[in-house]
Order: structure tokens, then C-alpha cells, then sequence
């Protein structure tokens, strides 16, 4: 299946590696260089991406190259005949190889020349590096090289894993791409880190080579976004090391501290209280709030929940009601809809989007589309079955039925919501 195929079908499937780079969360927010890419191609040909989480190049490279990914944007190394039936992009960047070595001695962030490195440090040691990766080869030259003795062991792990058994001595030594390195610089301790004495490489995407129109059309959108500056904008983005707060904390970030948000600690109780999953209602804070404590919505609705006057009101929380509350009430709100809805729906993913469809629009007008579903189609099949019933209710025919008790309504904007909170979530269960 070529791309206009693909365009047809009216989604891609591309693998990203989460790293703090290409691919993670902030404060709630999806990021990332390959992520941002990934949403000009989105925009470019009005697709869905489906962003697959793949951090072994093992899986990865057979995934693309026999046709069940459309998309690799793994960081990967532009190299003749890498795998078989694998074609590339053109470069989005160059980079180069840094050894980086356990050190508690003389640790230091900044990248040295190879020629500053004791080489005999090397001897009899072990380097961990990402299975399949390119550096294999190079280390083995290296090896020749220099006369010495080390061995290479594969990991089925991603480089900024690795690091981090480097730093807590669990493995002496690995390398990885400059560009990485340079992004964790704020966490390093006990590293000491060399350039490789080989040339810089060029980094891109890859796709399969029965996939020719994708490749070409892709290229086309690269140029475009390299020829007019963006690309090198998001280069210097995220090519930067990870942003370290005043109290010298690293904020939520999904790589380096394994949280979403700040406030993953109470969205996990209530999880567990309620038993609805807390990525899925840090999924809807995000896309409501944008977690900011003082939003206020122009229908006045507030906090961090975005919830009105008169559902507060209900609930007994205030504007100046803590997080704990606010996100307490969410739980609470949402459970009442999944106790309604739960019957009507055989999957929980189902569930859930009529459950952000309640949310954002009343459950009323959700119970009016399912209404509408059973006595027009005789039953519900799943919720994009009755999104199209709620999109319906902005005719006269429908919203006049004497089944609905809720009105006209325009539910465009909910479908439309729903999918943005539930693709978000999607990603959040990927990345934690």
C-alpha cells in the first residue's frame, strides 16, 4: 500500500522512540522534534498519525521495511543497504558518536576530544550499546584501531537508558548520539564524555521501499520545512538541554522523571479510588487547562477541571478550592457517568470517550444520541456509533424527535474534543 493509498485509508502509522527529543511529555503537553514533524505530515494531507512507541531498533527496523509501519522516525542513521528493502529520507540533521565512560573522579559535562581519553581505560571493559545500532561497527574499528581490548554488548534498550546505568555504575561505559548527550546535559553526573574520531553522520526517517510515492511525497514536505526555516527552528528547540526549574527540579517530564504532569501523585489516588485510568482525566485536565490553576473558560467555567459555576456549585468546590479538590470533583464527575453509561457500551474505550463526550457537553445530550441510535438503528455498536447520532441532533428531524429530551445541539465540537483527549491519552499510556 503506497500513499495515496494511505491517503485514502486516512491514517499513517509511524514508529517514534520516546526520548527526550523526539518524543515526550511535559507538564502534560506531547513534544518533541519527530512529534512535531509527524504534525506538519498530519496537516499537510489531513491524516491521523498513530504514534507507535518502539525503543528497540530490532522491532523497529523489520516493522518498517516489511510494510506493517509506514513511518520509522527513530532518530535513525542514513547508511547504503542498512536493512534490507529500507529507504530513507533525506538528512534532517548531522551528528556524531560520543563515547561516554563512568566517571566519579574527574566527571565533567562537556564533550572532549578523543585524543584527551586514556585509552588503556578501555581495556578489558565492557561498552552497552542499543541493539543494531550503527555503533557496533564503529567500535569494532575502533577496536582494531587502537589495539585493544573491549567488548560491545547490545542492550534491547534506548540510549538515554543506557546513560543512565552508566551514571549509577551499572555498566562503565556506552555511546550515543551527540545531539542526545547535549539534551541531558543537566542530569549528568559522573560521566565523562569524548567524540569518537569519526566523521559526523546524517539522521532521518525511514520507510520501505515498496512505499516509493510515501518516501518521495514526505521528502517533498521535508524540503518545504527546511527550505523555509521551521525545521531548523524545531532543531534548535529541542536540540537544547532539558529545562531545569529554579529550585533546580526537572519538571514533569515523561523520559527523565517518569510523570506526566505535577500533579501525577493525586491523579493516581483518585485512579485507584474511582477506577478509571488517571491518564485518561490527565488526558481531559490537559486538553481543558492546559494545567493552569487559574483558567477561566469565556462561559466562566474554572480551574483546572474547567468545571461551571452550577456543577461546583453541586459538587462543593470554589474557584478557590485546592488541586487535590478540583481534581477529586473530576473523578467524581466522571464516575457518576461511567455508573449511567457503562450499560450501554461492551469496551472500555468506548466508555471512556462517552464519558469525555459527557464531560465536555452534558450527559444528556450523550443519552439523547444513544436514544437516538436505539430506536433508528435498533442498537449501539460503539461510540463513534453514536457520535454520529449526536452529529445528527443538529437537524430539526432529530433534535424534534419526541425521544430527545435535551434539544437541538451542535455536537461537532465534542466529536471533535473527544478525539483530541483520547489520542492524548493514548500517547500518555504509551510513554508511562
Amino acid at each position: 500500500m503506497d500513499f495515496p493509498e494511505l491517503v485514502d485509508r486516512g491514517y499513517l502509522n509511524a514508529i517514534v522512540e520516546h526520548n527526550s527529543m523526539s518524543f515526550f511529555v511535559h507538564n502534560g503537553r506531547l513534544m518533541g522534534l519527530q512529534y512535531d514533524l509527524l504534525n506538519y505530515v498530519s496537516k499537510r494531507w489531513n491524516l491521523k498519525i498513530n504514534q507507535i512507541v518502539v525503543n528497540d531498533l530490532s522491532e523497529a527496523l523489520p516493522l518498517v521495511a516489511f510494510d506493517t509501519i509506514d513511518i520509522l522516525t527513530s532518530d535513525i542513521t542514513i547508511l547504503p543497504n542498512r536493512y534490507p528493502c529500507l529507504e530513507f529520507s533525506i538528512p534532517l540533521y548531522k551528528t556524531k558518536m560520543v563515547l561516554v565512560l563512568y566517571d566519579s573522579i574527574n566527571p565533567s559535562s562537556k564533550i572532549k576530544n578523543f585524543s584527551e581519553l586514556n585509552i588503556e581505560s578501555l581495556q578489558n571493559k565492557s561498552i552497552a550499546v542499543p541493539s543494531m545500532s550503527i555503533f557496533i561497527n564503529y567500535l569494532n574499528k575502533l577496536k582494531d584501531s587502537l589495539k585493544i581490548n573491549f567488548s560491545i554488548r547490545e542492550l534491547s534498550e534506548e540510549p538515554e537508558s543506557i546513560l543512565d546505568s552508566v551514571m549509577n555504575k551499572k555498566i562503565y561505559a556506552t555511546v550515543m548520539d551527540e545531539k542526545i548527550l547535549i539534551v541531558n546535559t543537566p542530569l549528568l553526573l559522573n560521566t565523562s564524555s569524548y567524540y569518537l574520531p569519526y566523521p559526523s553522520f546524517d539522521i532521518g526517517w525511514a520507510f520501505s521501499c515498496h512505499q516509493p510515492i510515501l518516501r518521495d511525497s514526505i521528502n517533498e514536505l521535508l524540503l518545504y520545512l527546511k527550505k523555509n526555516g521551521i525545521l531548523n527552528f524545531l532543531l534548535n528547540k529541542y536540540q537544547k538541554p532539558i529545562y531545569i526549574n529554579q529550585s533546580n527540579q526537572l519538571t514533569a517530564h515523561s523520559k527523565r522523571t517518569k510523570k506526566l504532569t505535577p500533579y501525577d501523585k493525586i491523579l493516581k489516588k483518585y485512579g485507584k479510588e474511582y477506577g478509571i485510568d488517571w491518564r485518561l482525566v490527565a488526558a481531559l485536565i490537559y486538553s481543558e487547562s492546559k494545567f493552569n490553576v487559574n483558567a477561566i473558560s469565556s462561559k466562566g467555567a474554572f480551574g483546572i477541571i474547567q468545571i461551571m459555576p452550577a456543577t461546583a456549585d453541586i459538587y462543593g468546590i470554589t474557584a478557590q478550592s485546592s488541586i487535590d479538590e478540583q481534581i477529586k470533583v473530576s473523578f467524581k464527575i466522571l464516575d457518576n457517568y461511567k455508573i449511567t453509561l457503562k450499560q450501554f457500551f461492551k469496551h472500555e474505550k468506548d466508555l471512556y470517550k462517552a464519558m469525555i463526550a459527557s464531560y465536555n457537553l452534558g450527559l444528556g445530550h450523550i443519552l439523547d444520541a444513544i436514544n437516538l441510535a436505539i430506536k433508528y438503528d435498533g442498537e449501539i455498536y460503539n461510540w463513534e456509533h453514536v457520535s454520529k447520532w449526536l452529529l445528527n441532533k443538529a437537524q430539526k428531524k432529530y433534535y424534534s424527535d419526541p425521544i430527545v429530551r435535551n434539544g437541538y445541539c451542535n455536537g461537532r465540537l465534542t466529536v471533535y474534543f473527544v478525539n483530541i483527549v483520547y489520542d492524548t491519552y493514548e500517547n500518555y499510556v504509551q510513554l508511562i
